[in-house]
């Protein structure tokens, strides 16, 4: 009788011990196939069933082969799938031919192909979770619209596949009206995206951007205009705040900085760095003062290690050898070959001249290796 209550006891009910084999085995046959099939380690499967705990409840791994076998005919590598699964193992066990191909066969209908395609899905798996008619769809054709470049198009969502996590009507629709309200149409909004594919997100200015835009003064029909509103509505506030004070700290009144901004908007998107380079050069190297960067706004963009210092070397050197004075804006804006034919190969000392020249070249390099390995 004993014997019989010790075995009651430990024996679980039949819908527990079911259910703890089931466990069990789902987890064992999911987790086998990740780590052999995908080389994934127990944390990264962990992780996923922490995402899709239903993963482990799998009794047939045959939706999960065919999810991999469609990826496999998109293109996709044995890595970029695996990278897949770990972002969005949700979508690991969705009927791949009723669900997923569909979706694959519309991204194709719009450019996406072979290594495109494979790239897009690696880099952004969530595009497989939307839906089809209500989202990915009206999306695509919007943005088809938008950009009437079926390669750009392409090339625009590789570099911003979070677009398609952005609303259509809240967010996209609205942002291309905003945009098109500041005067941005047509070509000119089909190259603002290009180049700042960011702005798809924004659909307004903040108080304090307004302000600036306003400060700045620049006339609102004018070319410079667009790029002032594209560089101060894509930029955070308190980074052109710092940019301005940067300018006033190197001696520019605040008329002389909006002078400035509306004949080079592009400084208002240059890195404080090179911008202090460049002024502290004028002034400490040139001896000129720092307004001089006001009537000669040029230089901001040309290079300063590359073009201005080298260029300058050798203007400096042949002044010493009592040469003739040479106007450093004529220097400085003329090609490398025409540079070097007239001022350096037709100077008596070319040798020298050249030397000077390119150890200037060699150490702009050296420079820009140190800054991109530290």
């Amino acid at each position: 009788m004993n014997t019989m209550l010790c075995r009651k006891l430990f024996v679980l009910p039949l819908h527990f011990r079911n259910a703890y084999s089931t466990h069990s085995h789902s987890q064992n046959l999911f987790s086998h196939f990740a780590s052999t099939r995908f080389n994934m380690s127990a944390a990264h499967i962990t992780q996923m069933f922490k995402r899709a705990p239903y993963l482990q409840r799998l009794q047939t791994l045959d939706k999960v082969e065919q999810f991999v076998d469609m990826l496999n005919r998109c293109g996709c590598s044995e890595v970029q799938i695996a990278k897949i699964m770990l972002k969005r193992p949700q979508i690991i066990s969705i009927s791949a031919e009723r669900i997923l191909e569909p979706k694959i066969k519309l991204l194709e209908d719009f450019g996406f192909q072979g290594e495109t395609l494979a790239k897009l899905l690696a880099s952004y798996p969530y595009i497989l979770s939307v839906s089809l008619e209500n989202d990915l769809l009206p999306k695509m054709e919007f943005l088809k619209n938008l950009f009437r470049s079926q390669e750009f198009l392409v090339q625009f969502l590789l570099r911003t596949p979070s677009i398609f996590g952005y609303t259509l009507e809240k967010t996209l629709k609205p942002s291309v009206v905003f945009w098109e309200r500041w005067g941005f149409q047509g070509t000119e909004l089909f190259q603002l995206l290009r180049y700042r594919p960011v702005i798809l997100q924004r659909s307004s200015l903040t108080p304090a951007q307004a302000d600036l835009i306003r400060e700045i003064g620049v006339d609102k029909g004018s070319k410079m205009f667009k790029y002032i509103v594209g560089a101060v509505a894509t930029s955070r506030m308190e980074t052109l705040m710092a940019k301005i004070e940067n300018l006033k700290l190197r001696g520019l009144s605040a008329e002389e900085i909006w002078q400035l901004c509306r004949v080079v908007p592009q400084v208002l998107r240059y890195s404080k760095v090179r911008v202090s380079e460049t002024m502290d050069f004028v002034v400490k190297d040139v001896e000129h003062p720092a307004n001089y960067i006001v009537k000669h706004s040029w230089l901001l963009k040309i290079n300063l290690e590359k073009v201005i210092r080298p260029r300058f070397l050798v203007r400096q050197k042949i002044k010493s050898m009592n040469g003739p004075s040479l106007s450093l804006s004529s220097v400085l804006t003329m090609t490398e070959a025409r540079f070097v034919r007239n001022i350096i190969r037709g100077h008596p000392e070319s040798t020298t001249l050249w030397t000077i020249y390119e150890n200037a070249i060699s150490n702009a390099s050296n420079h820009t290796q140190s800054s991109i390995q530290c």
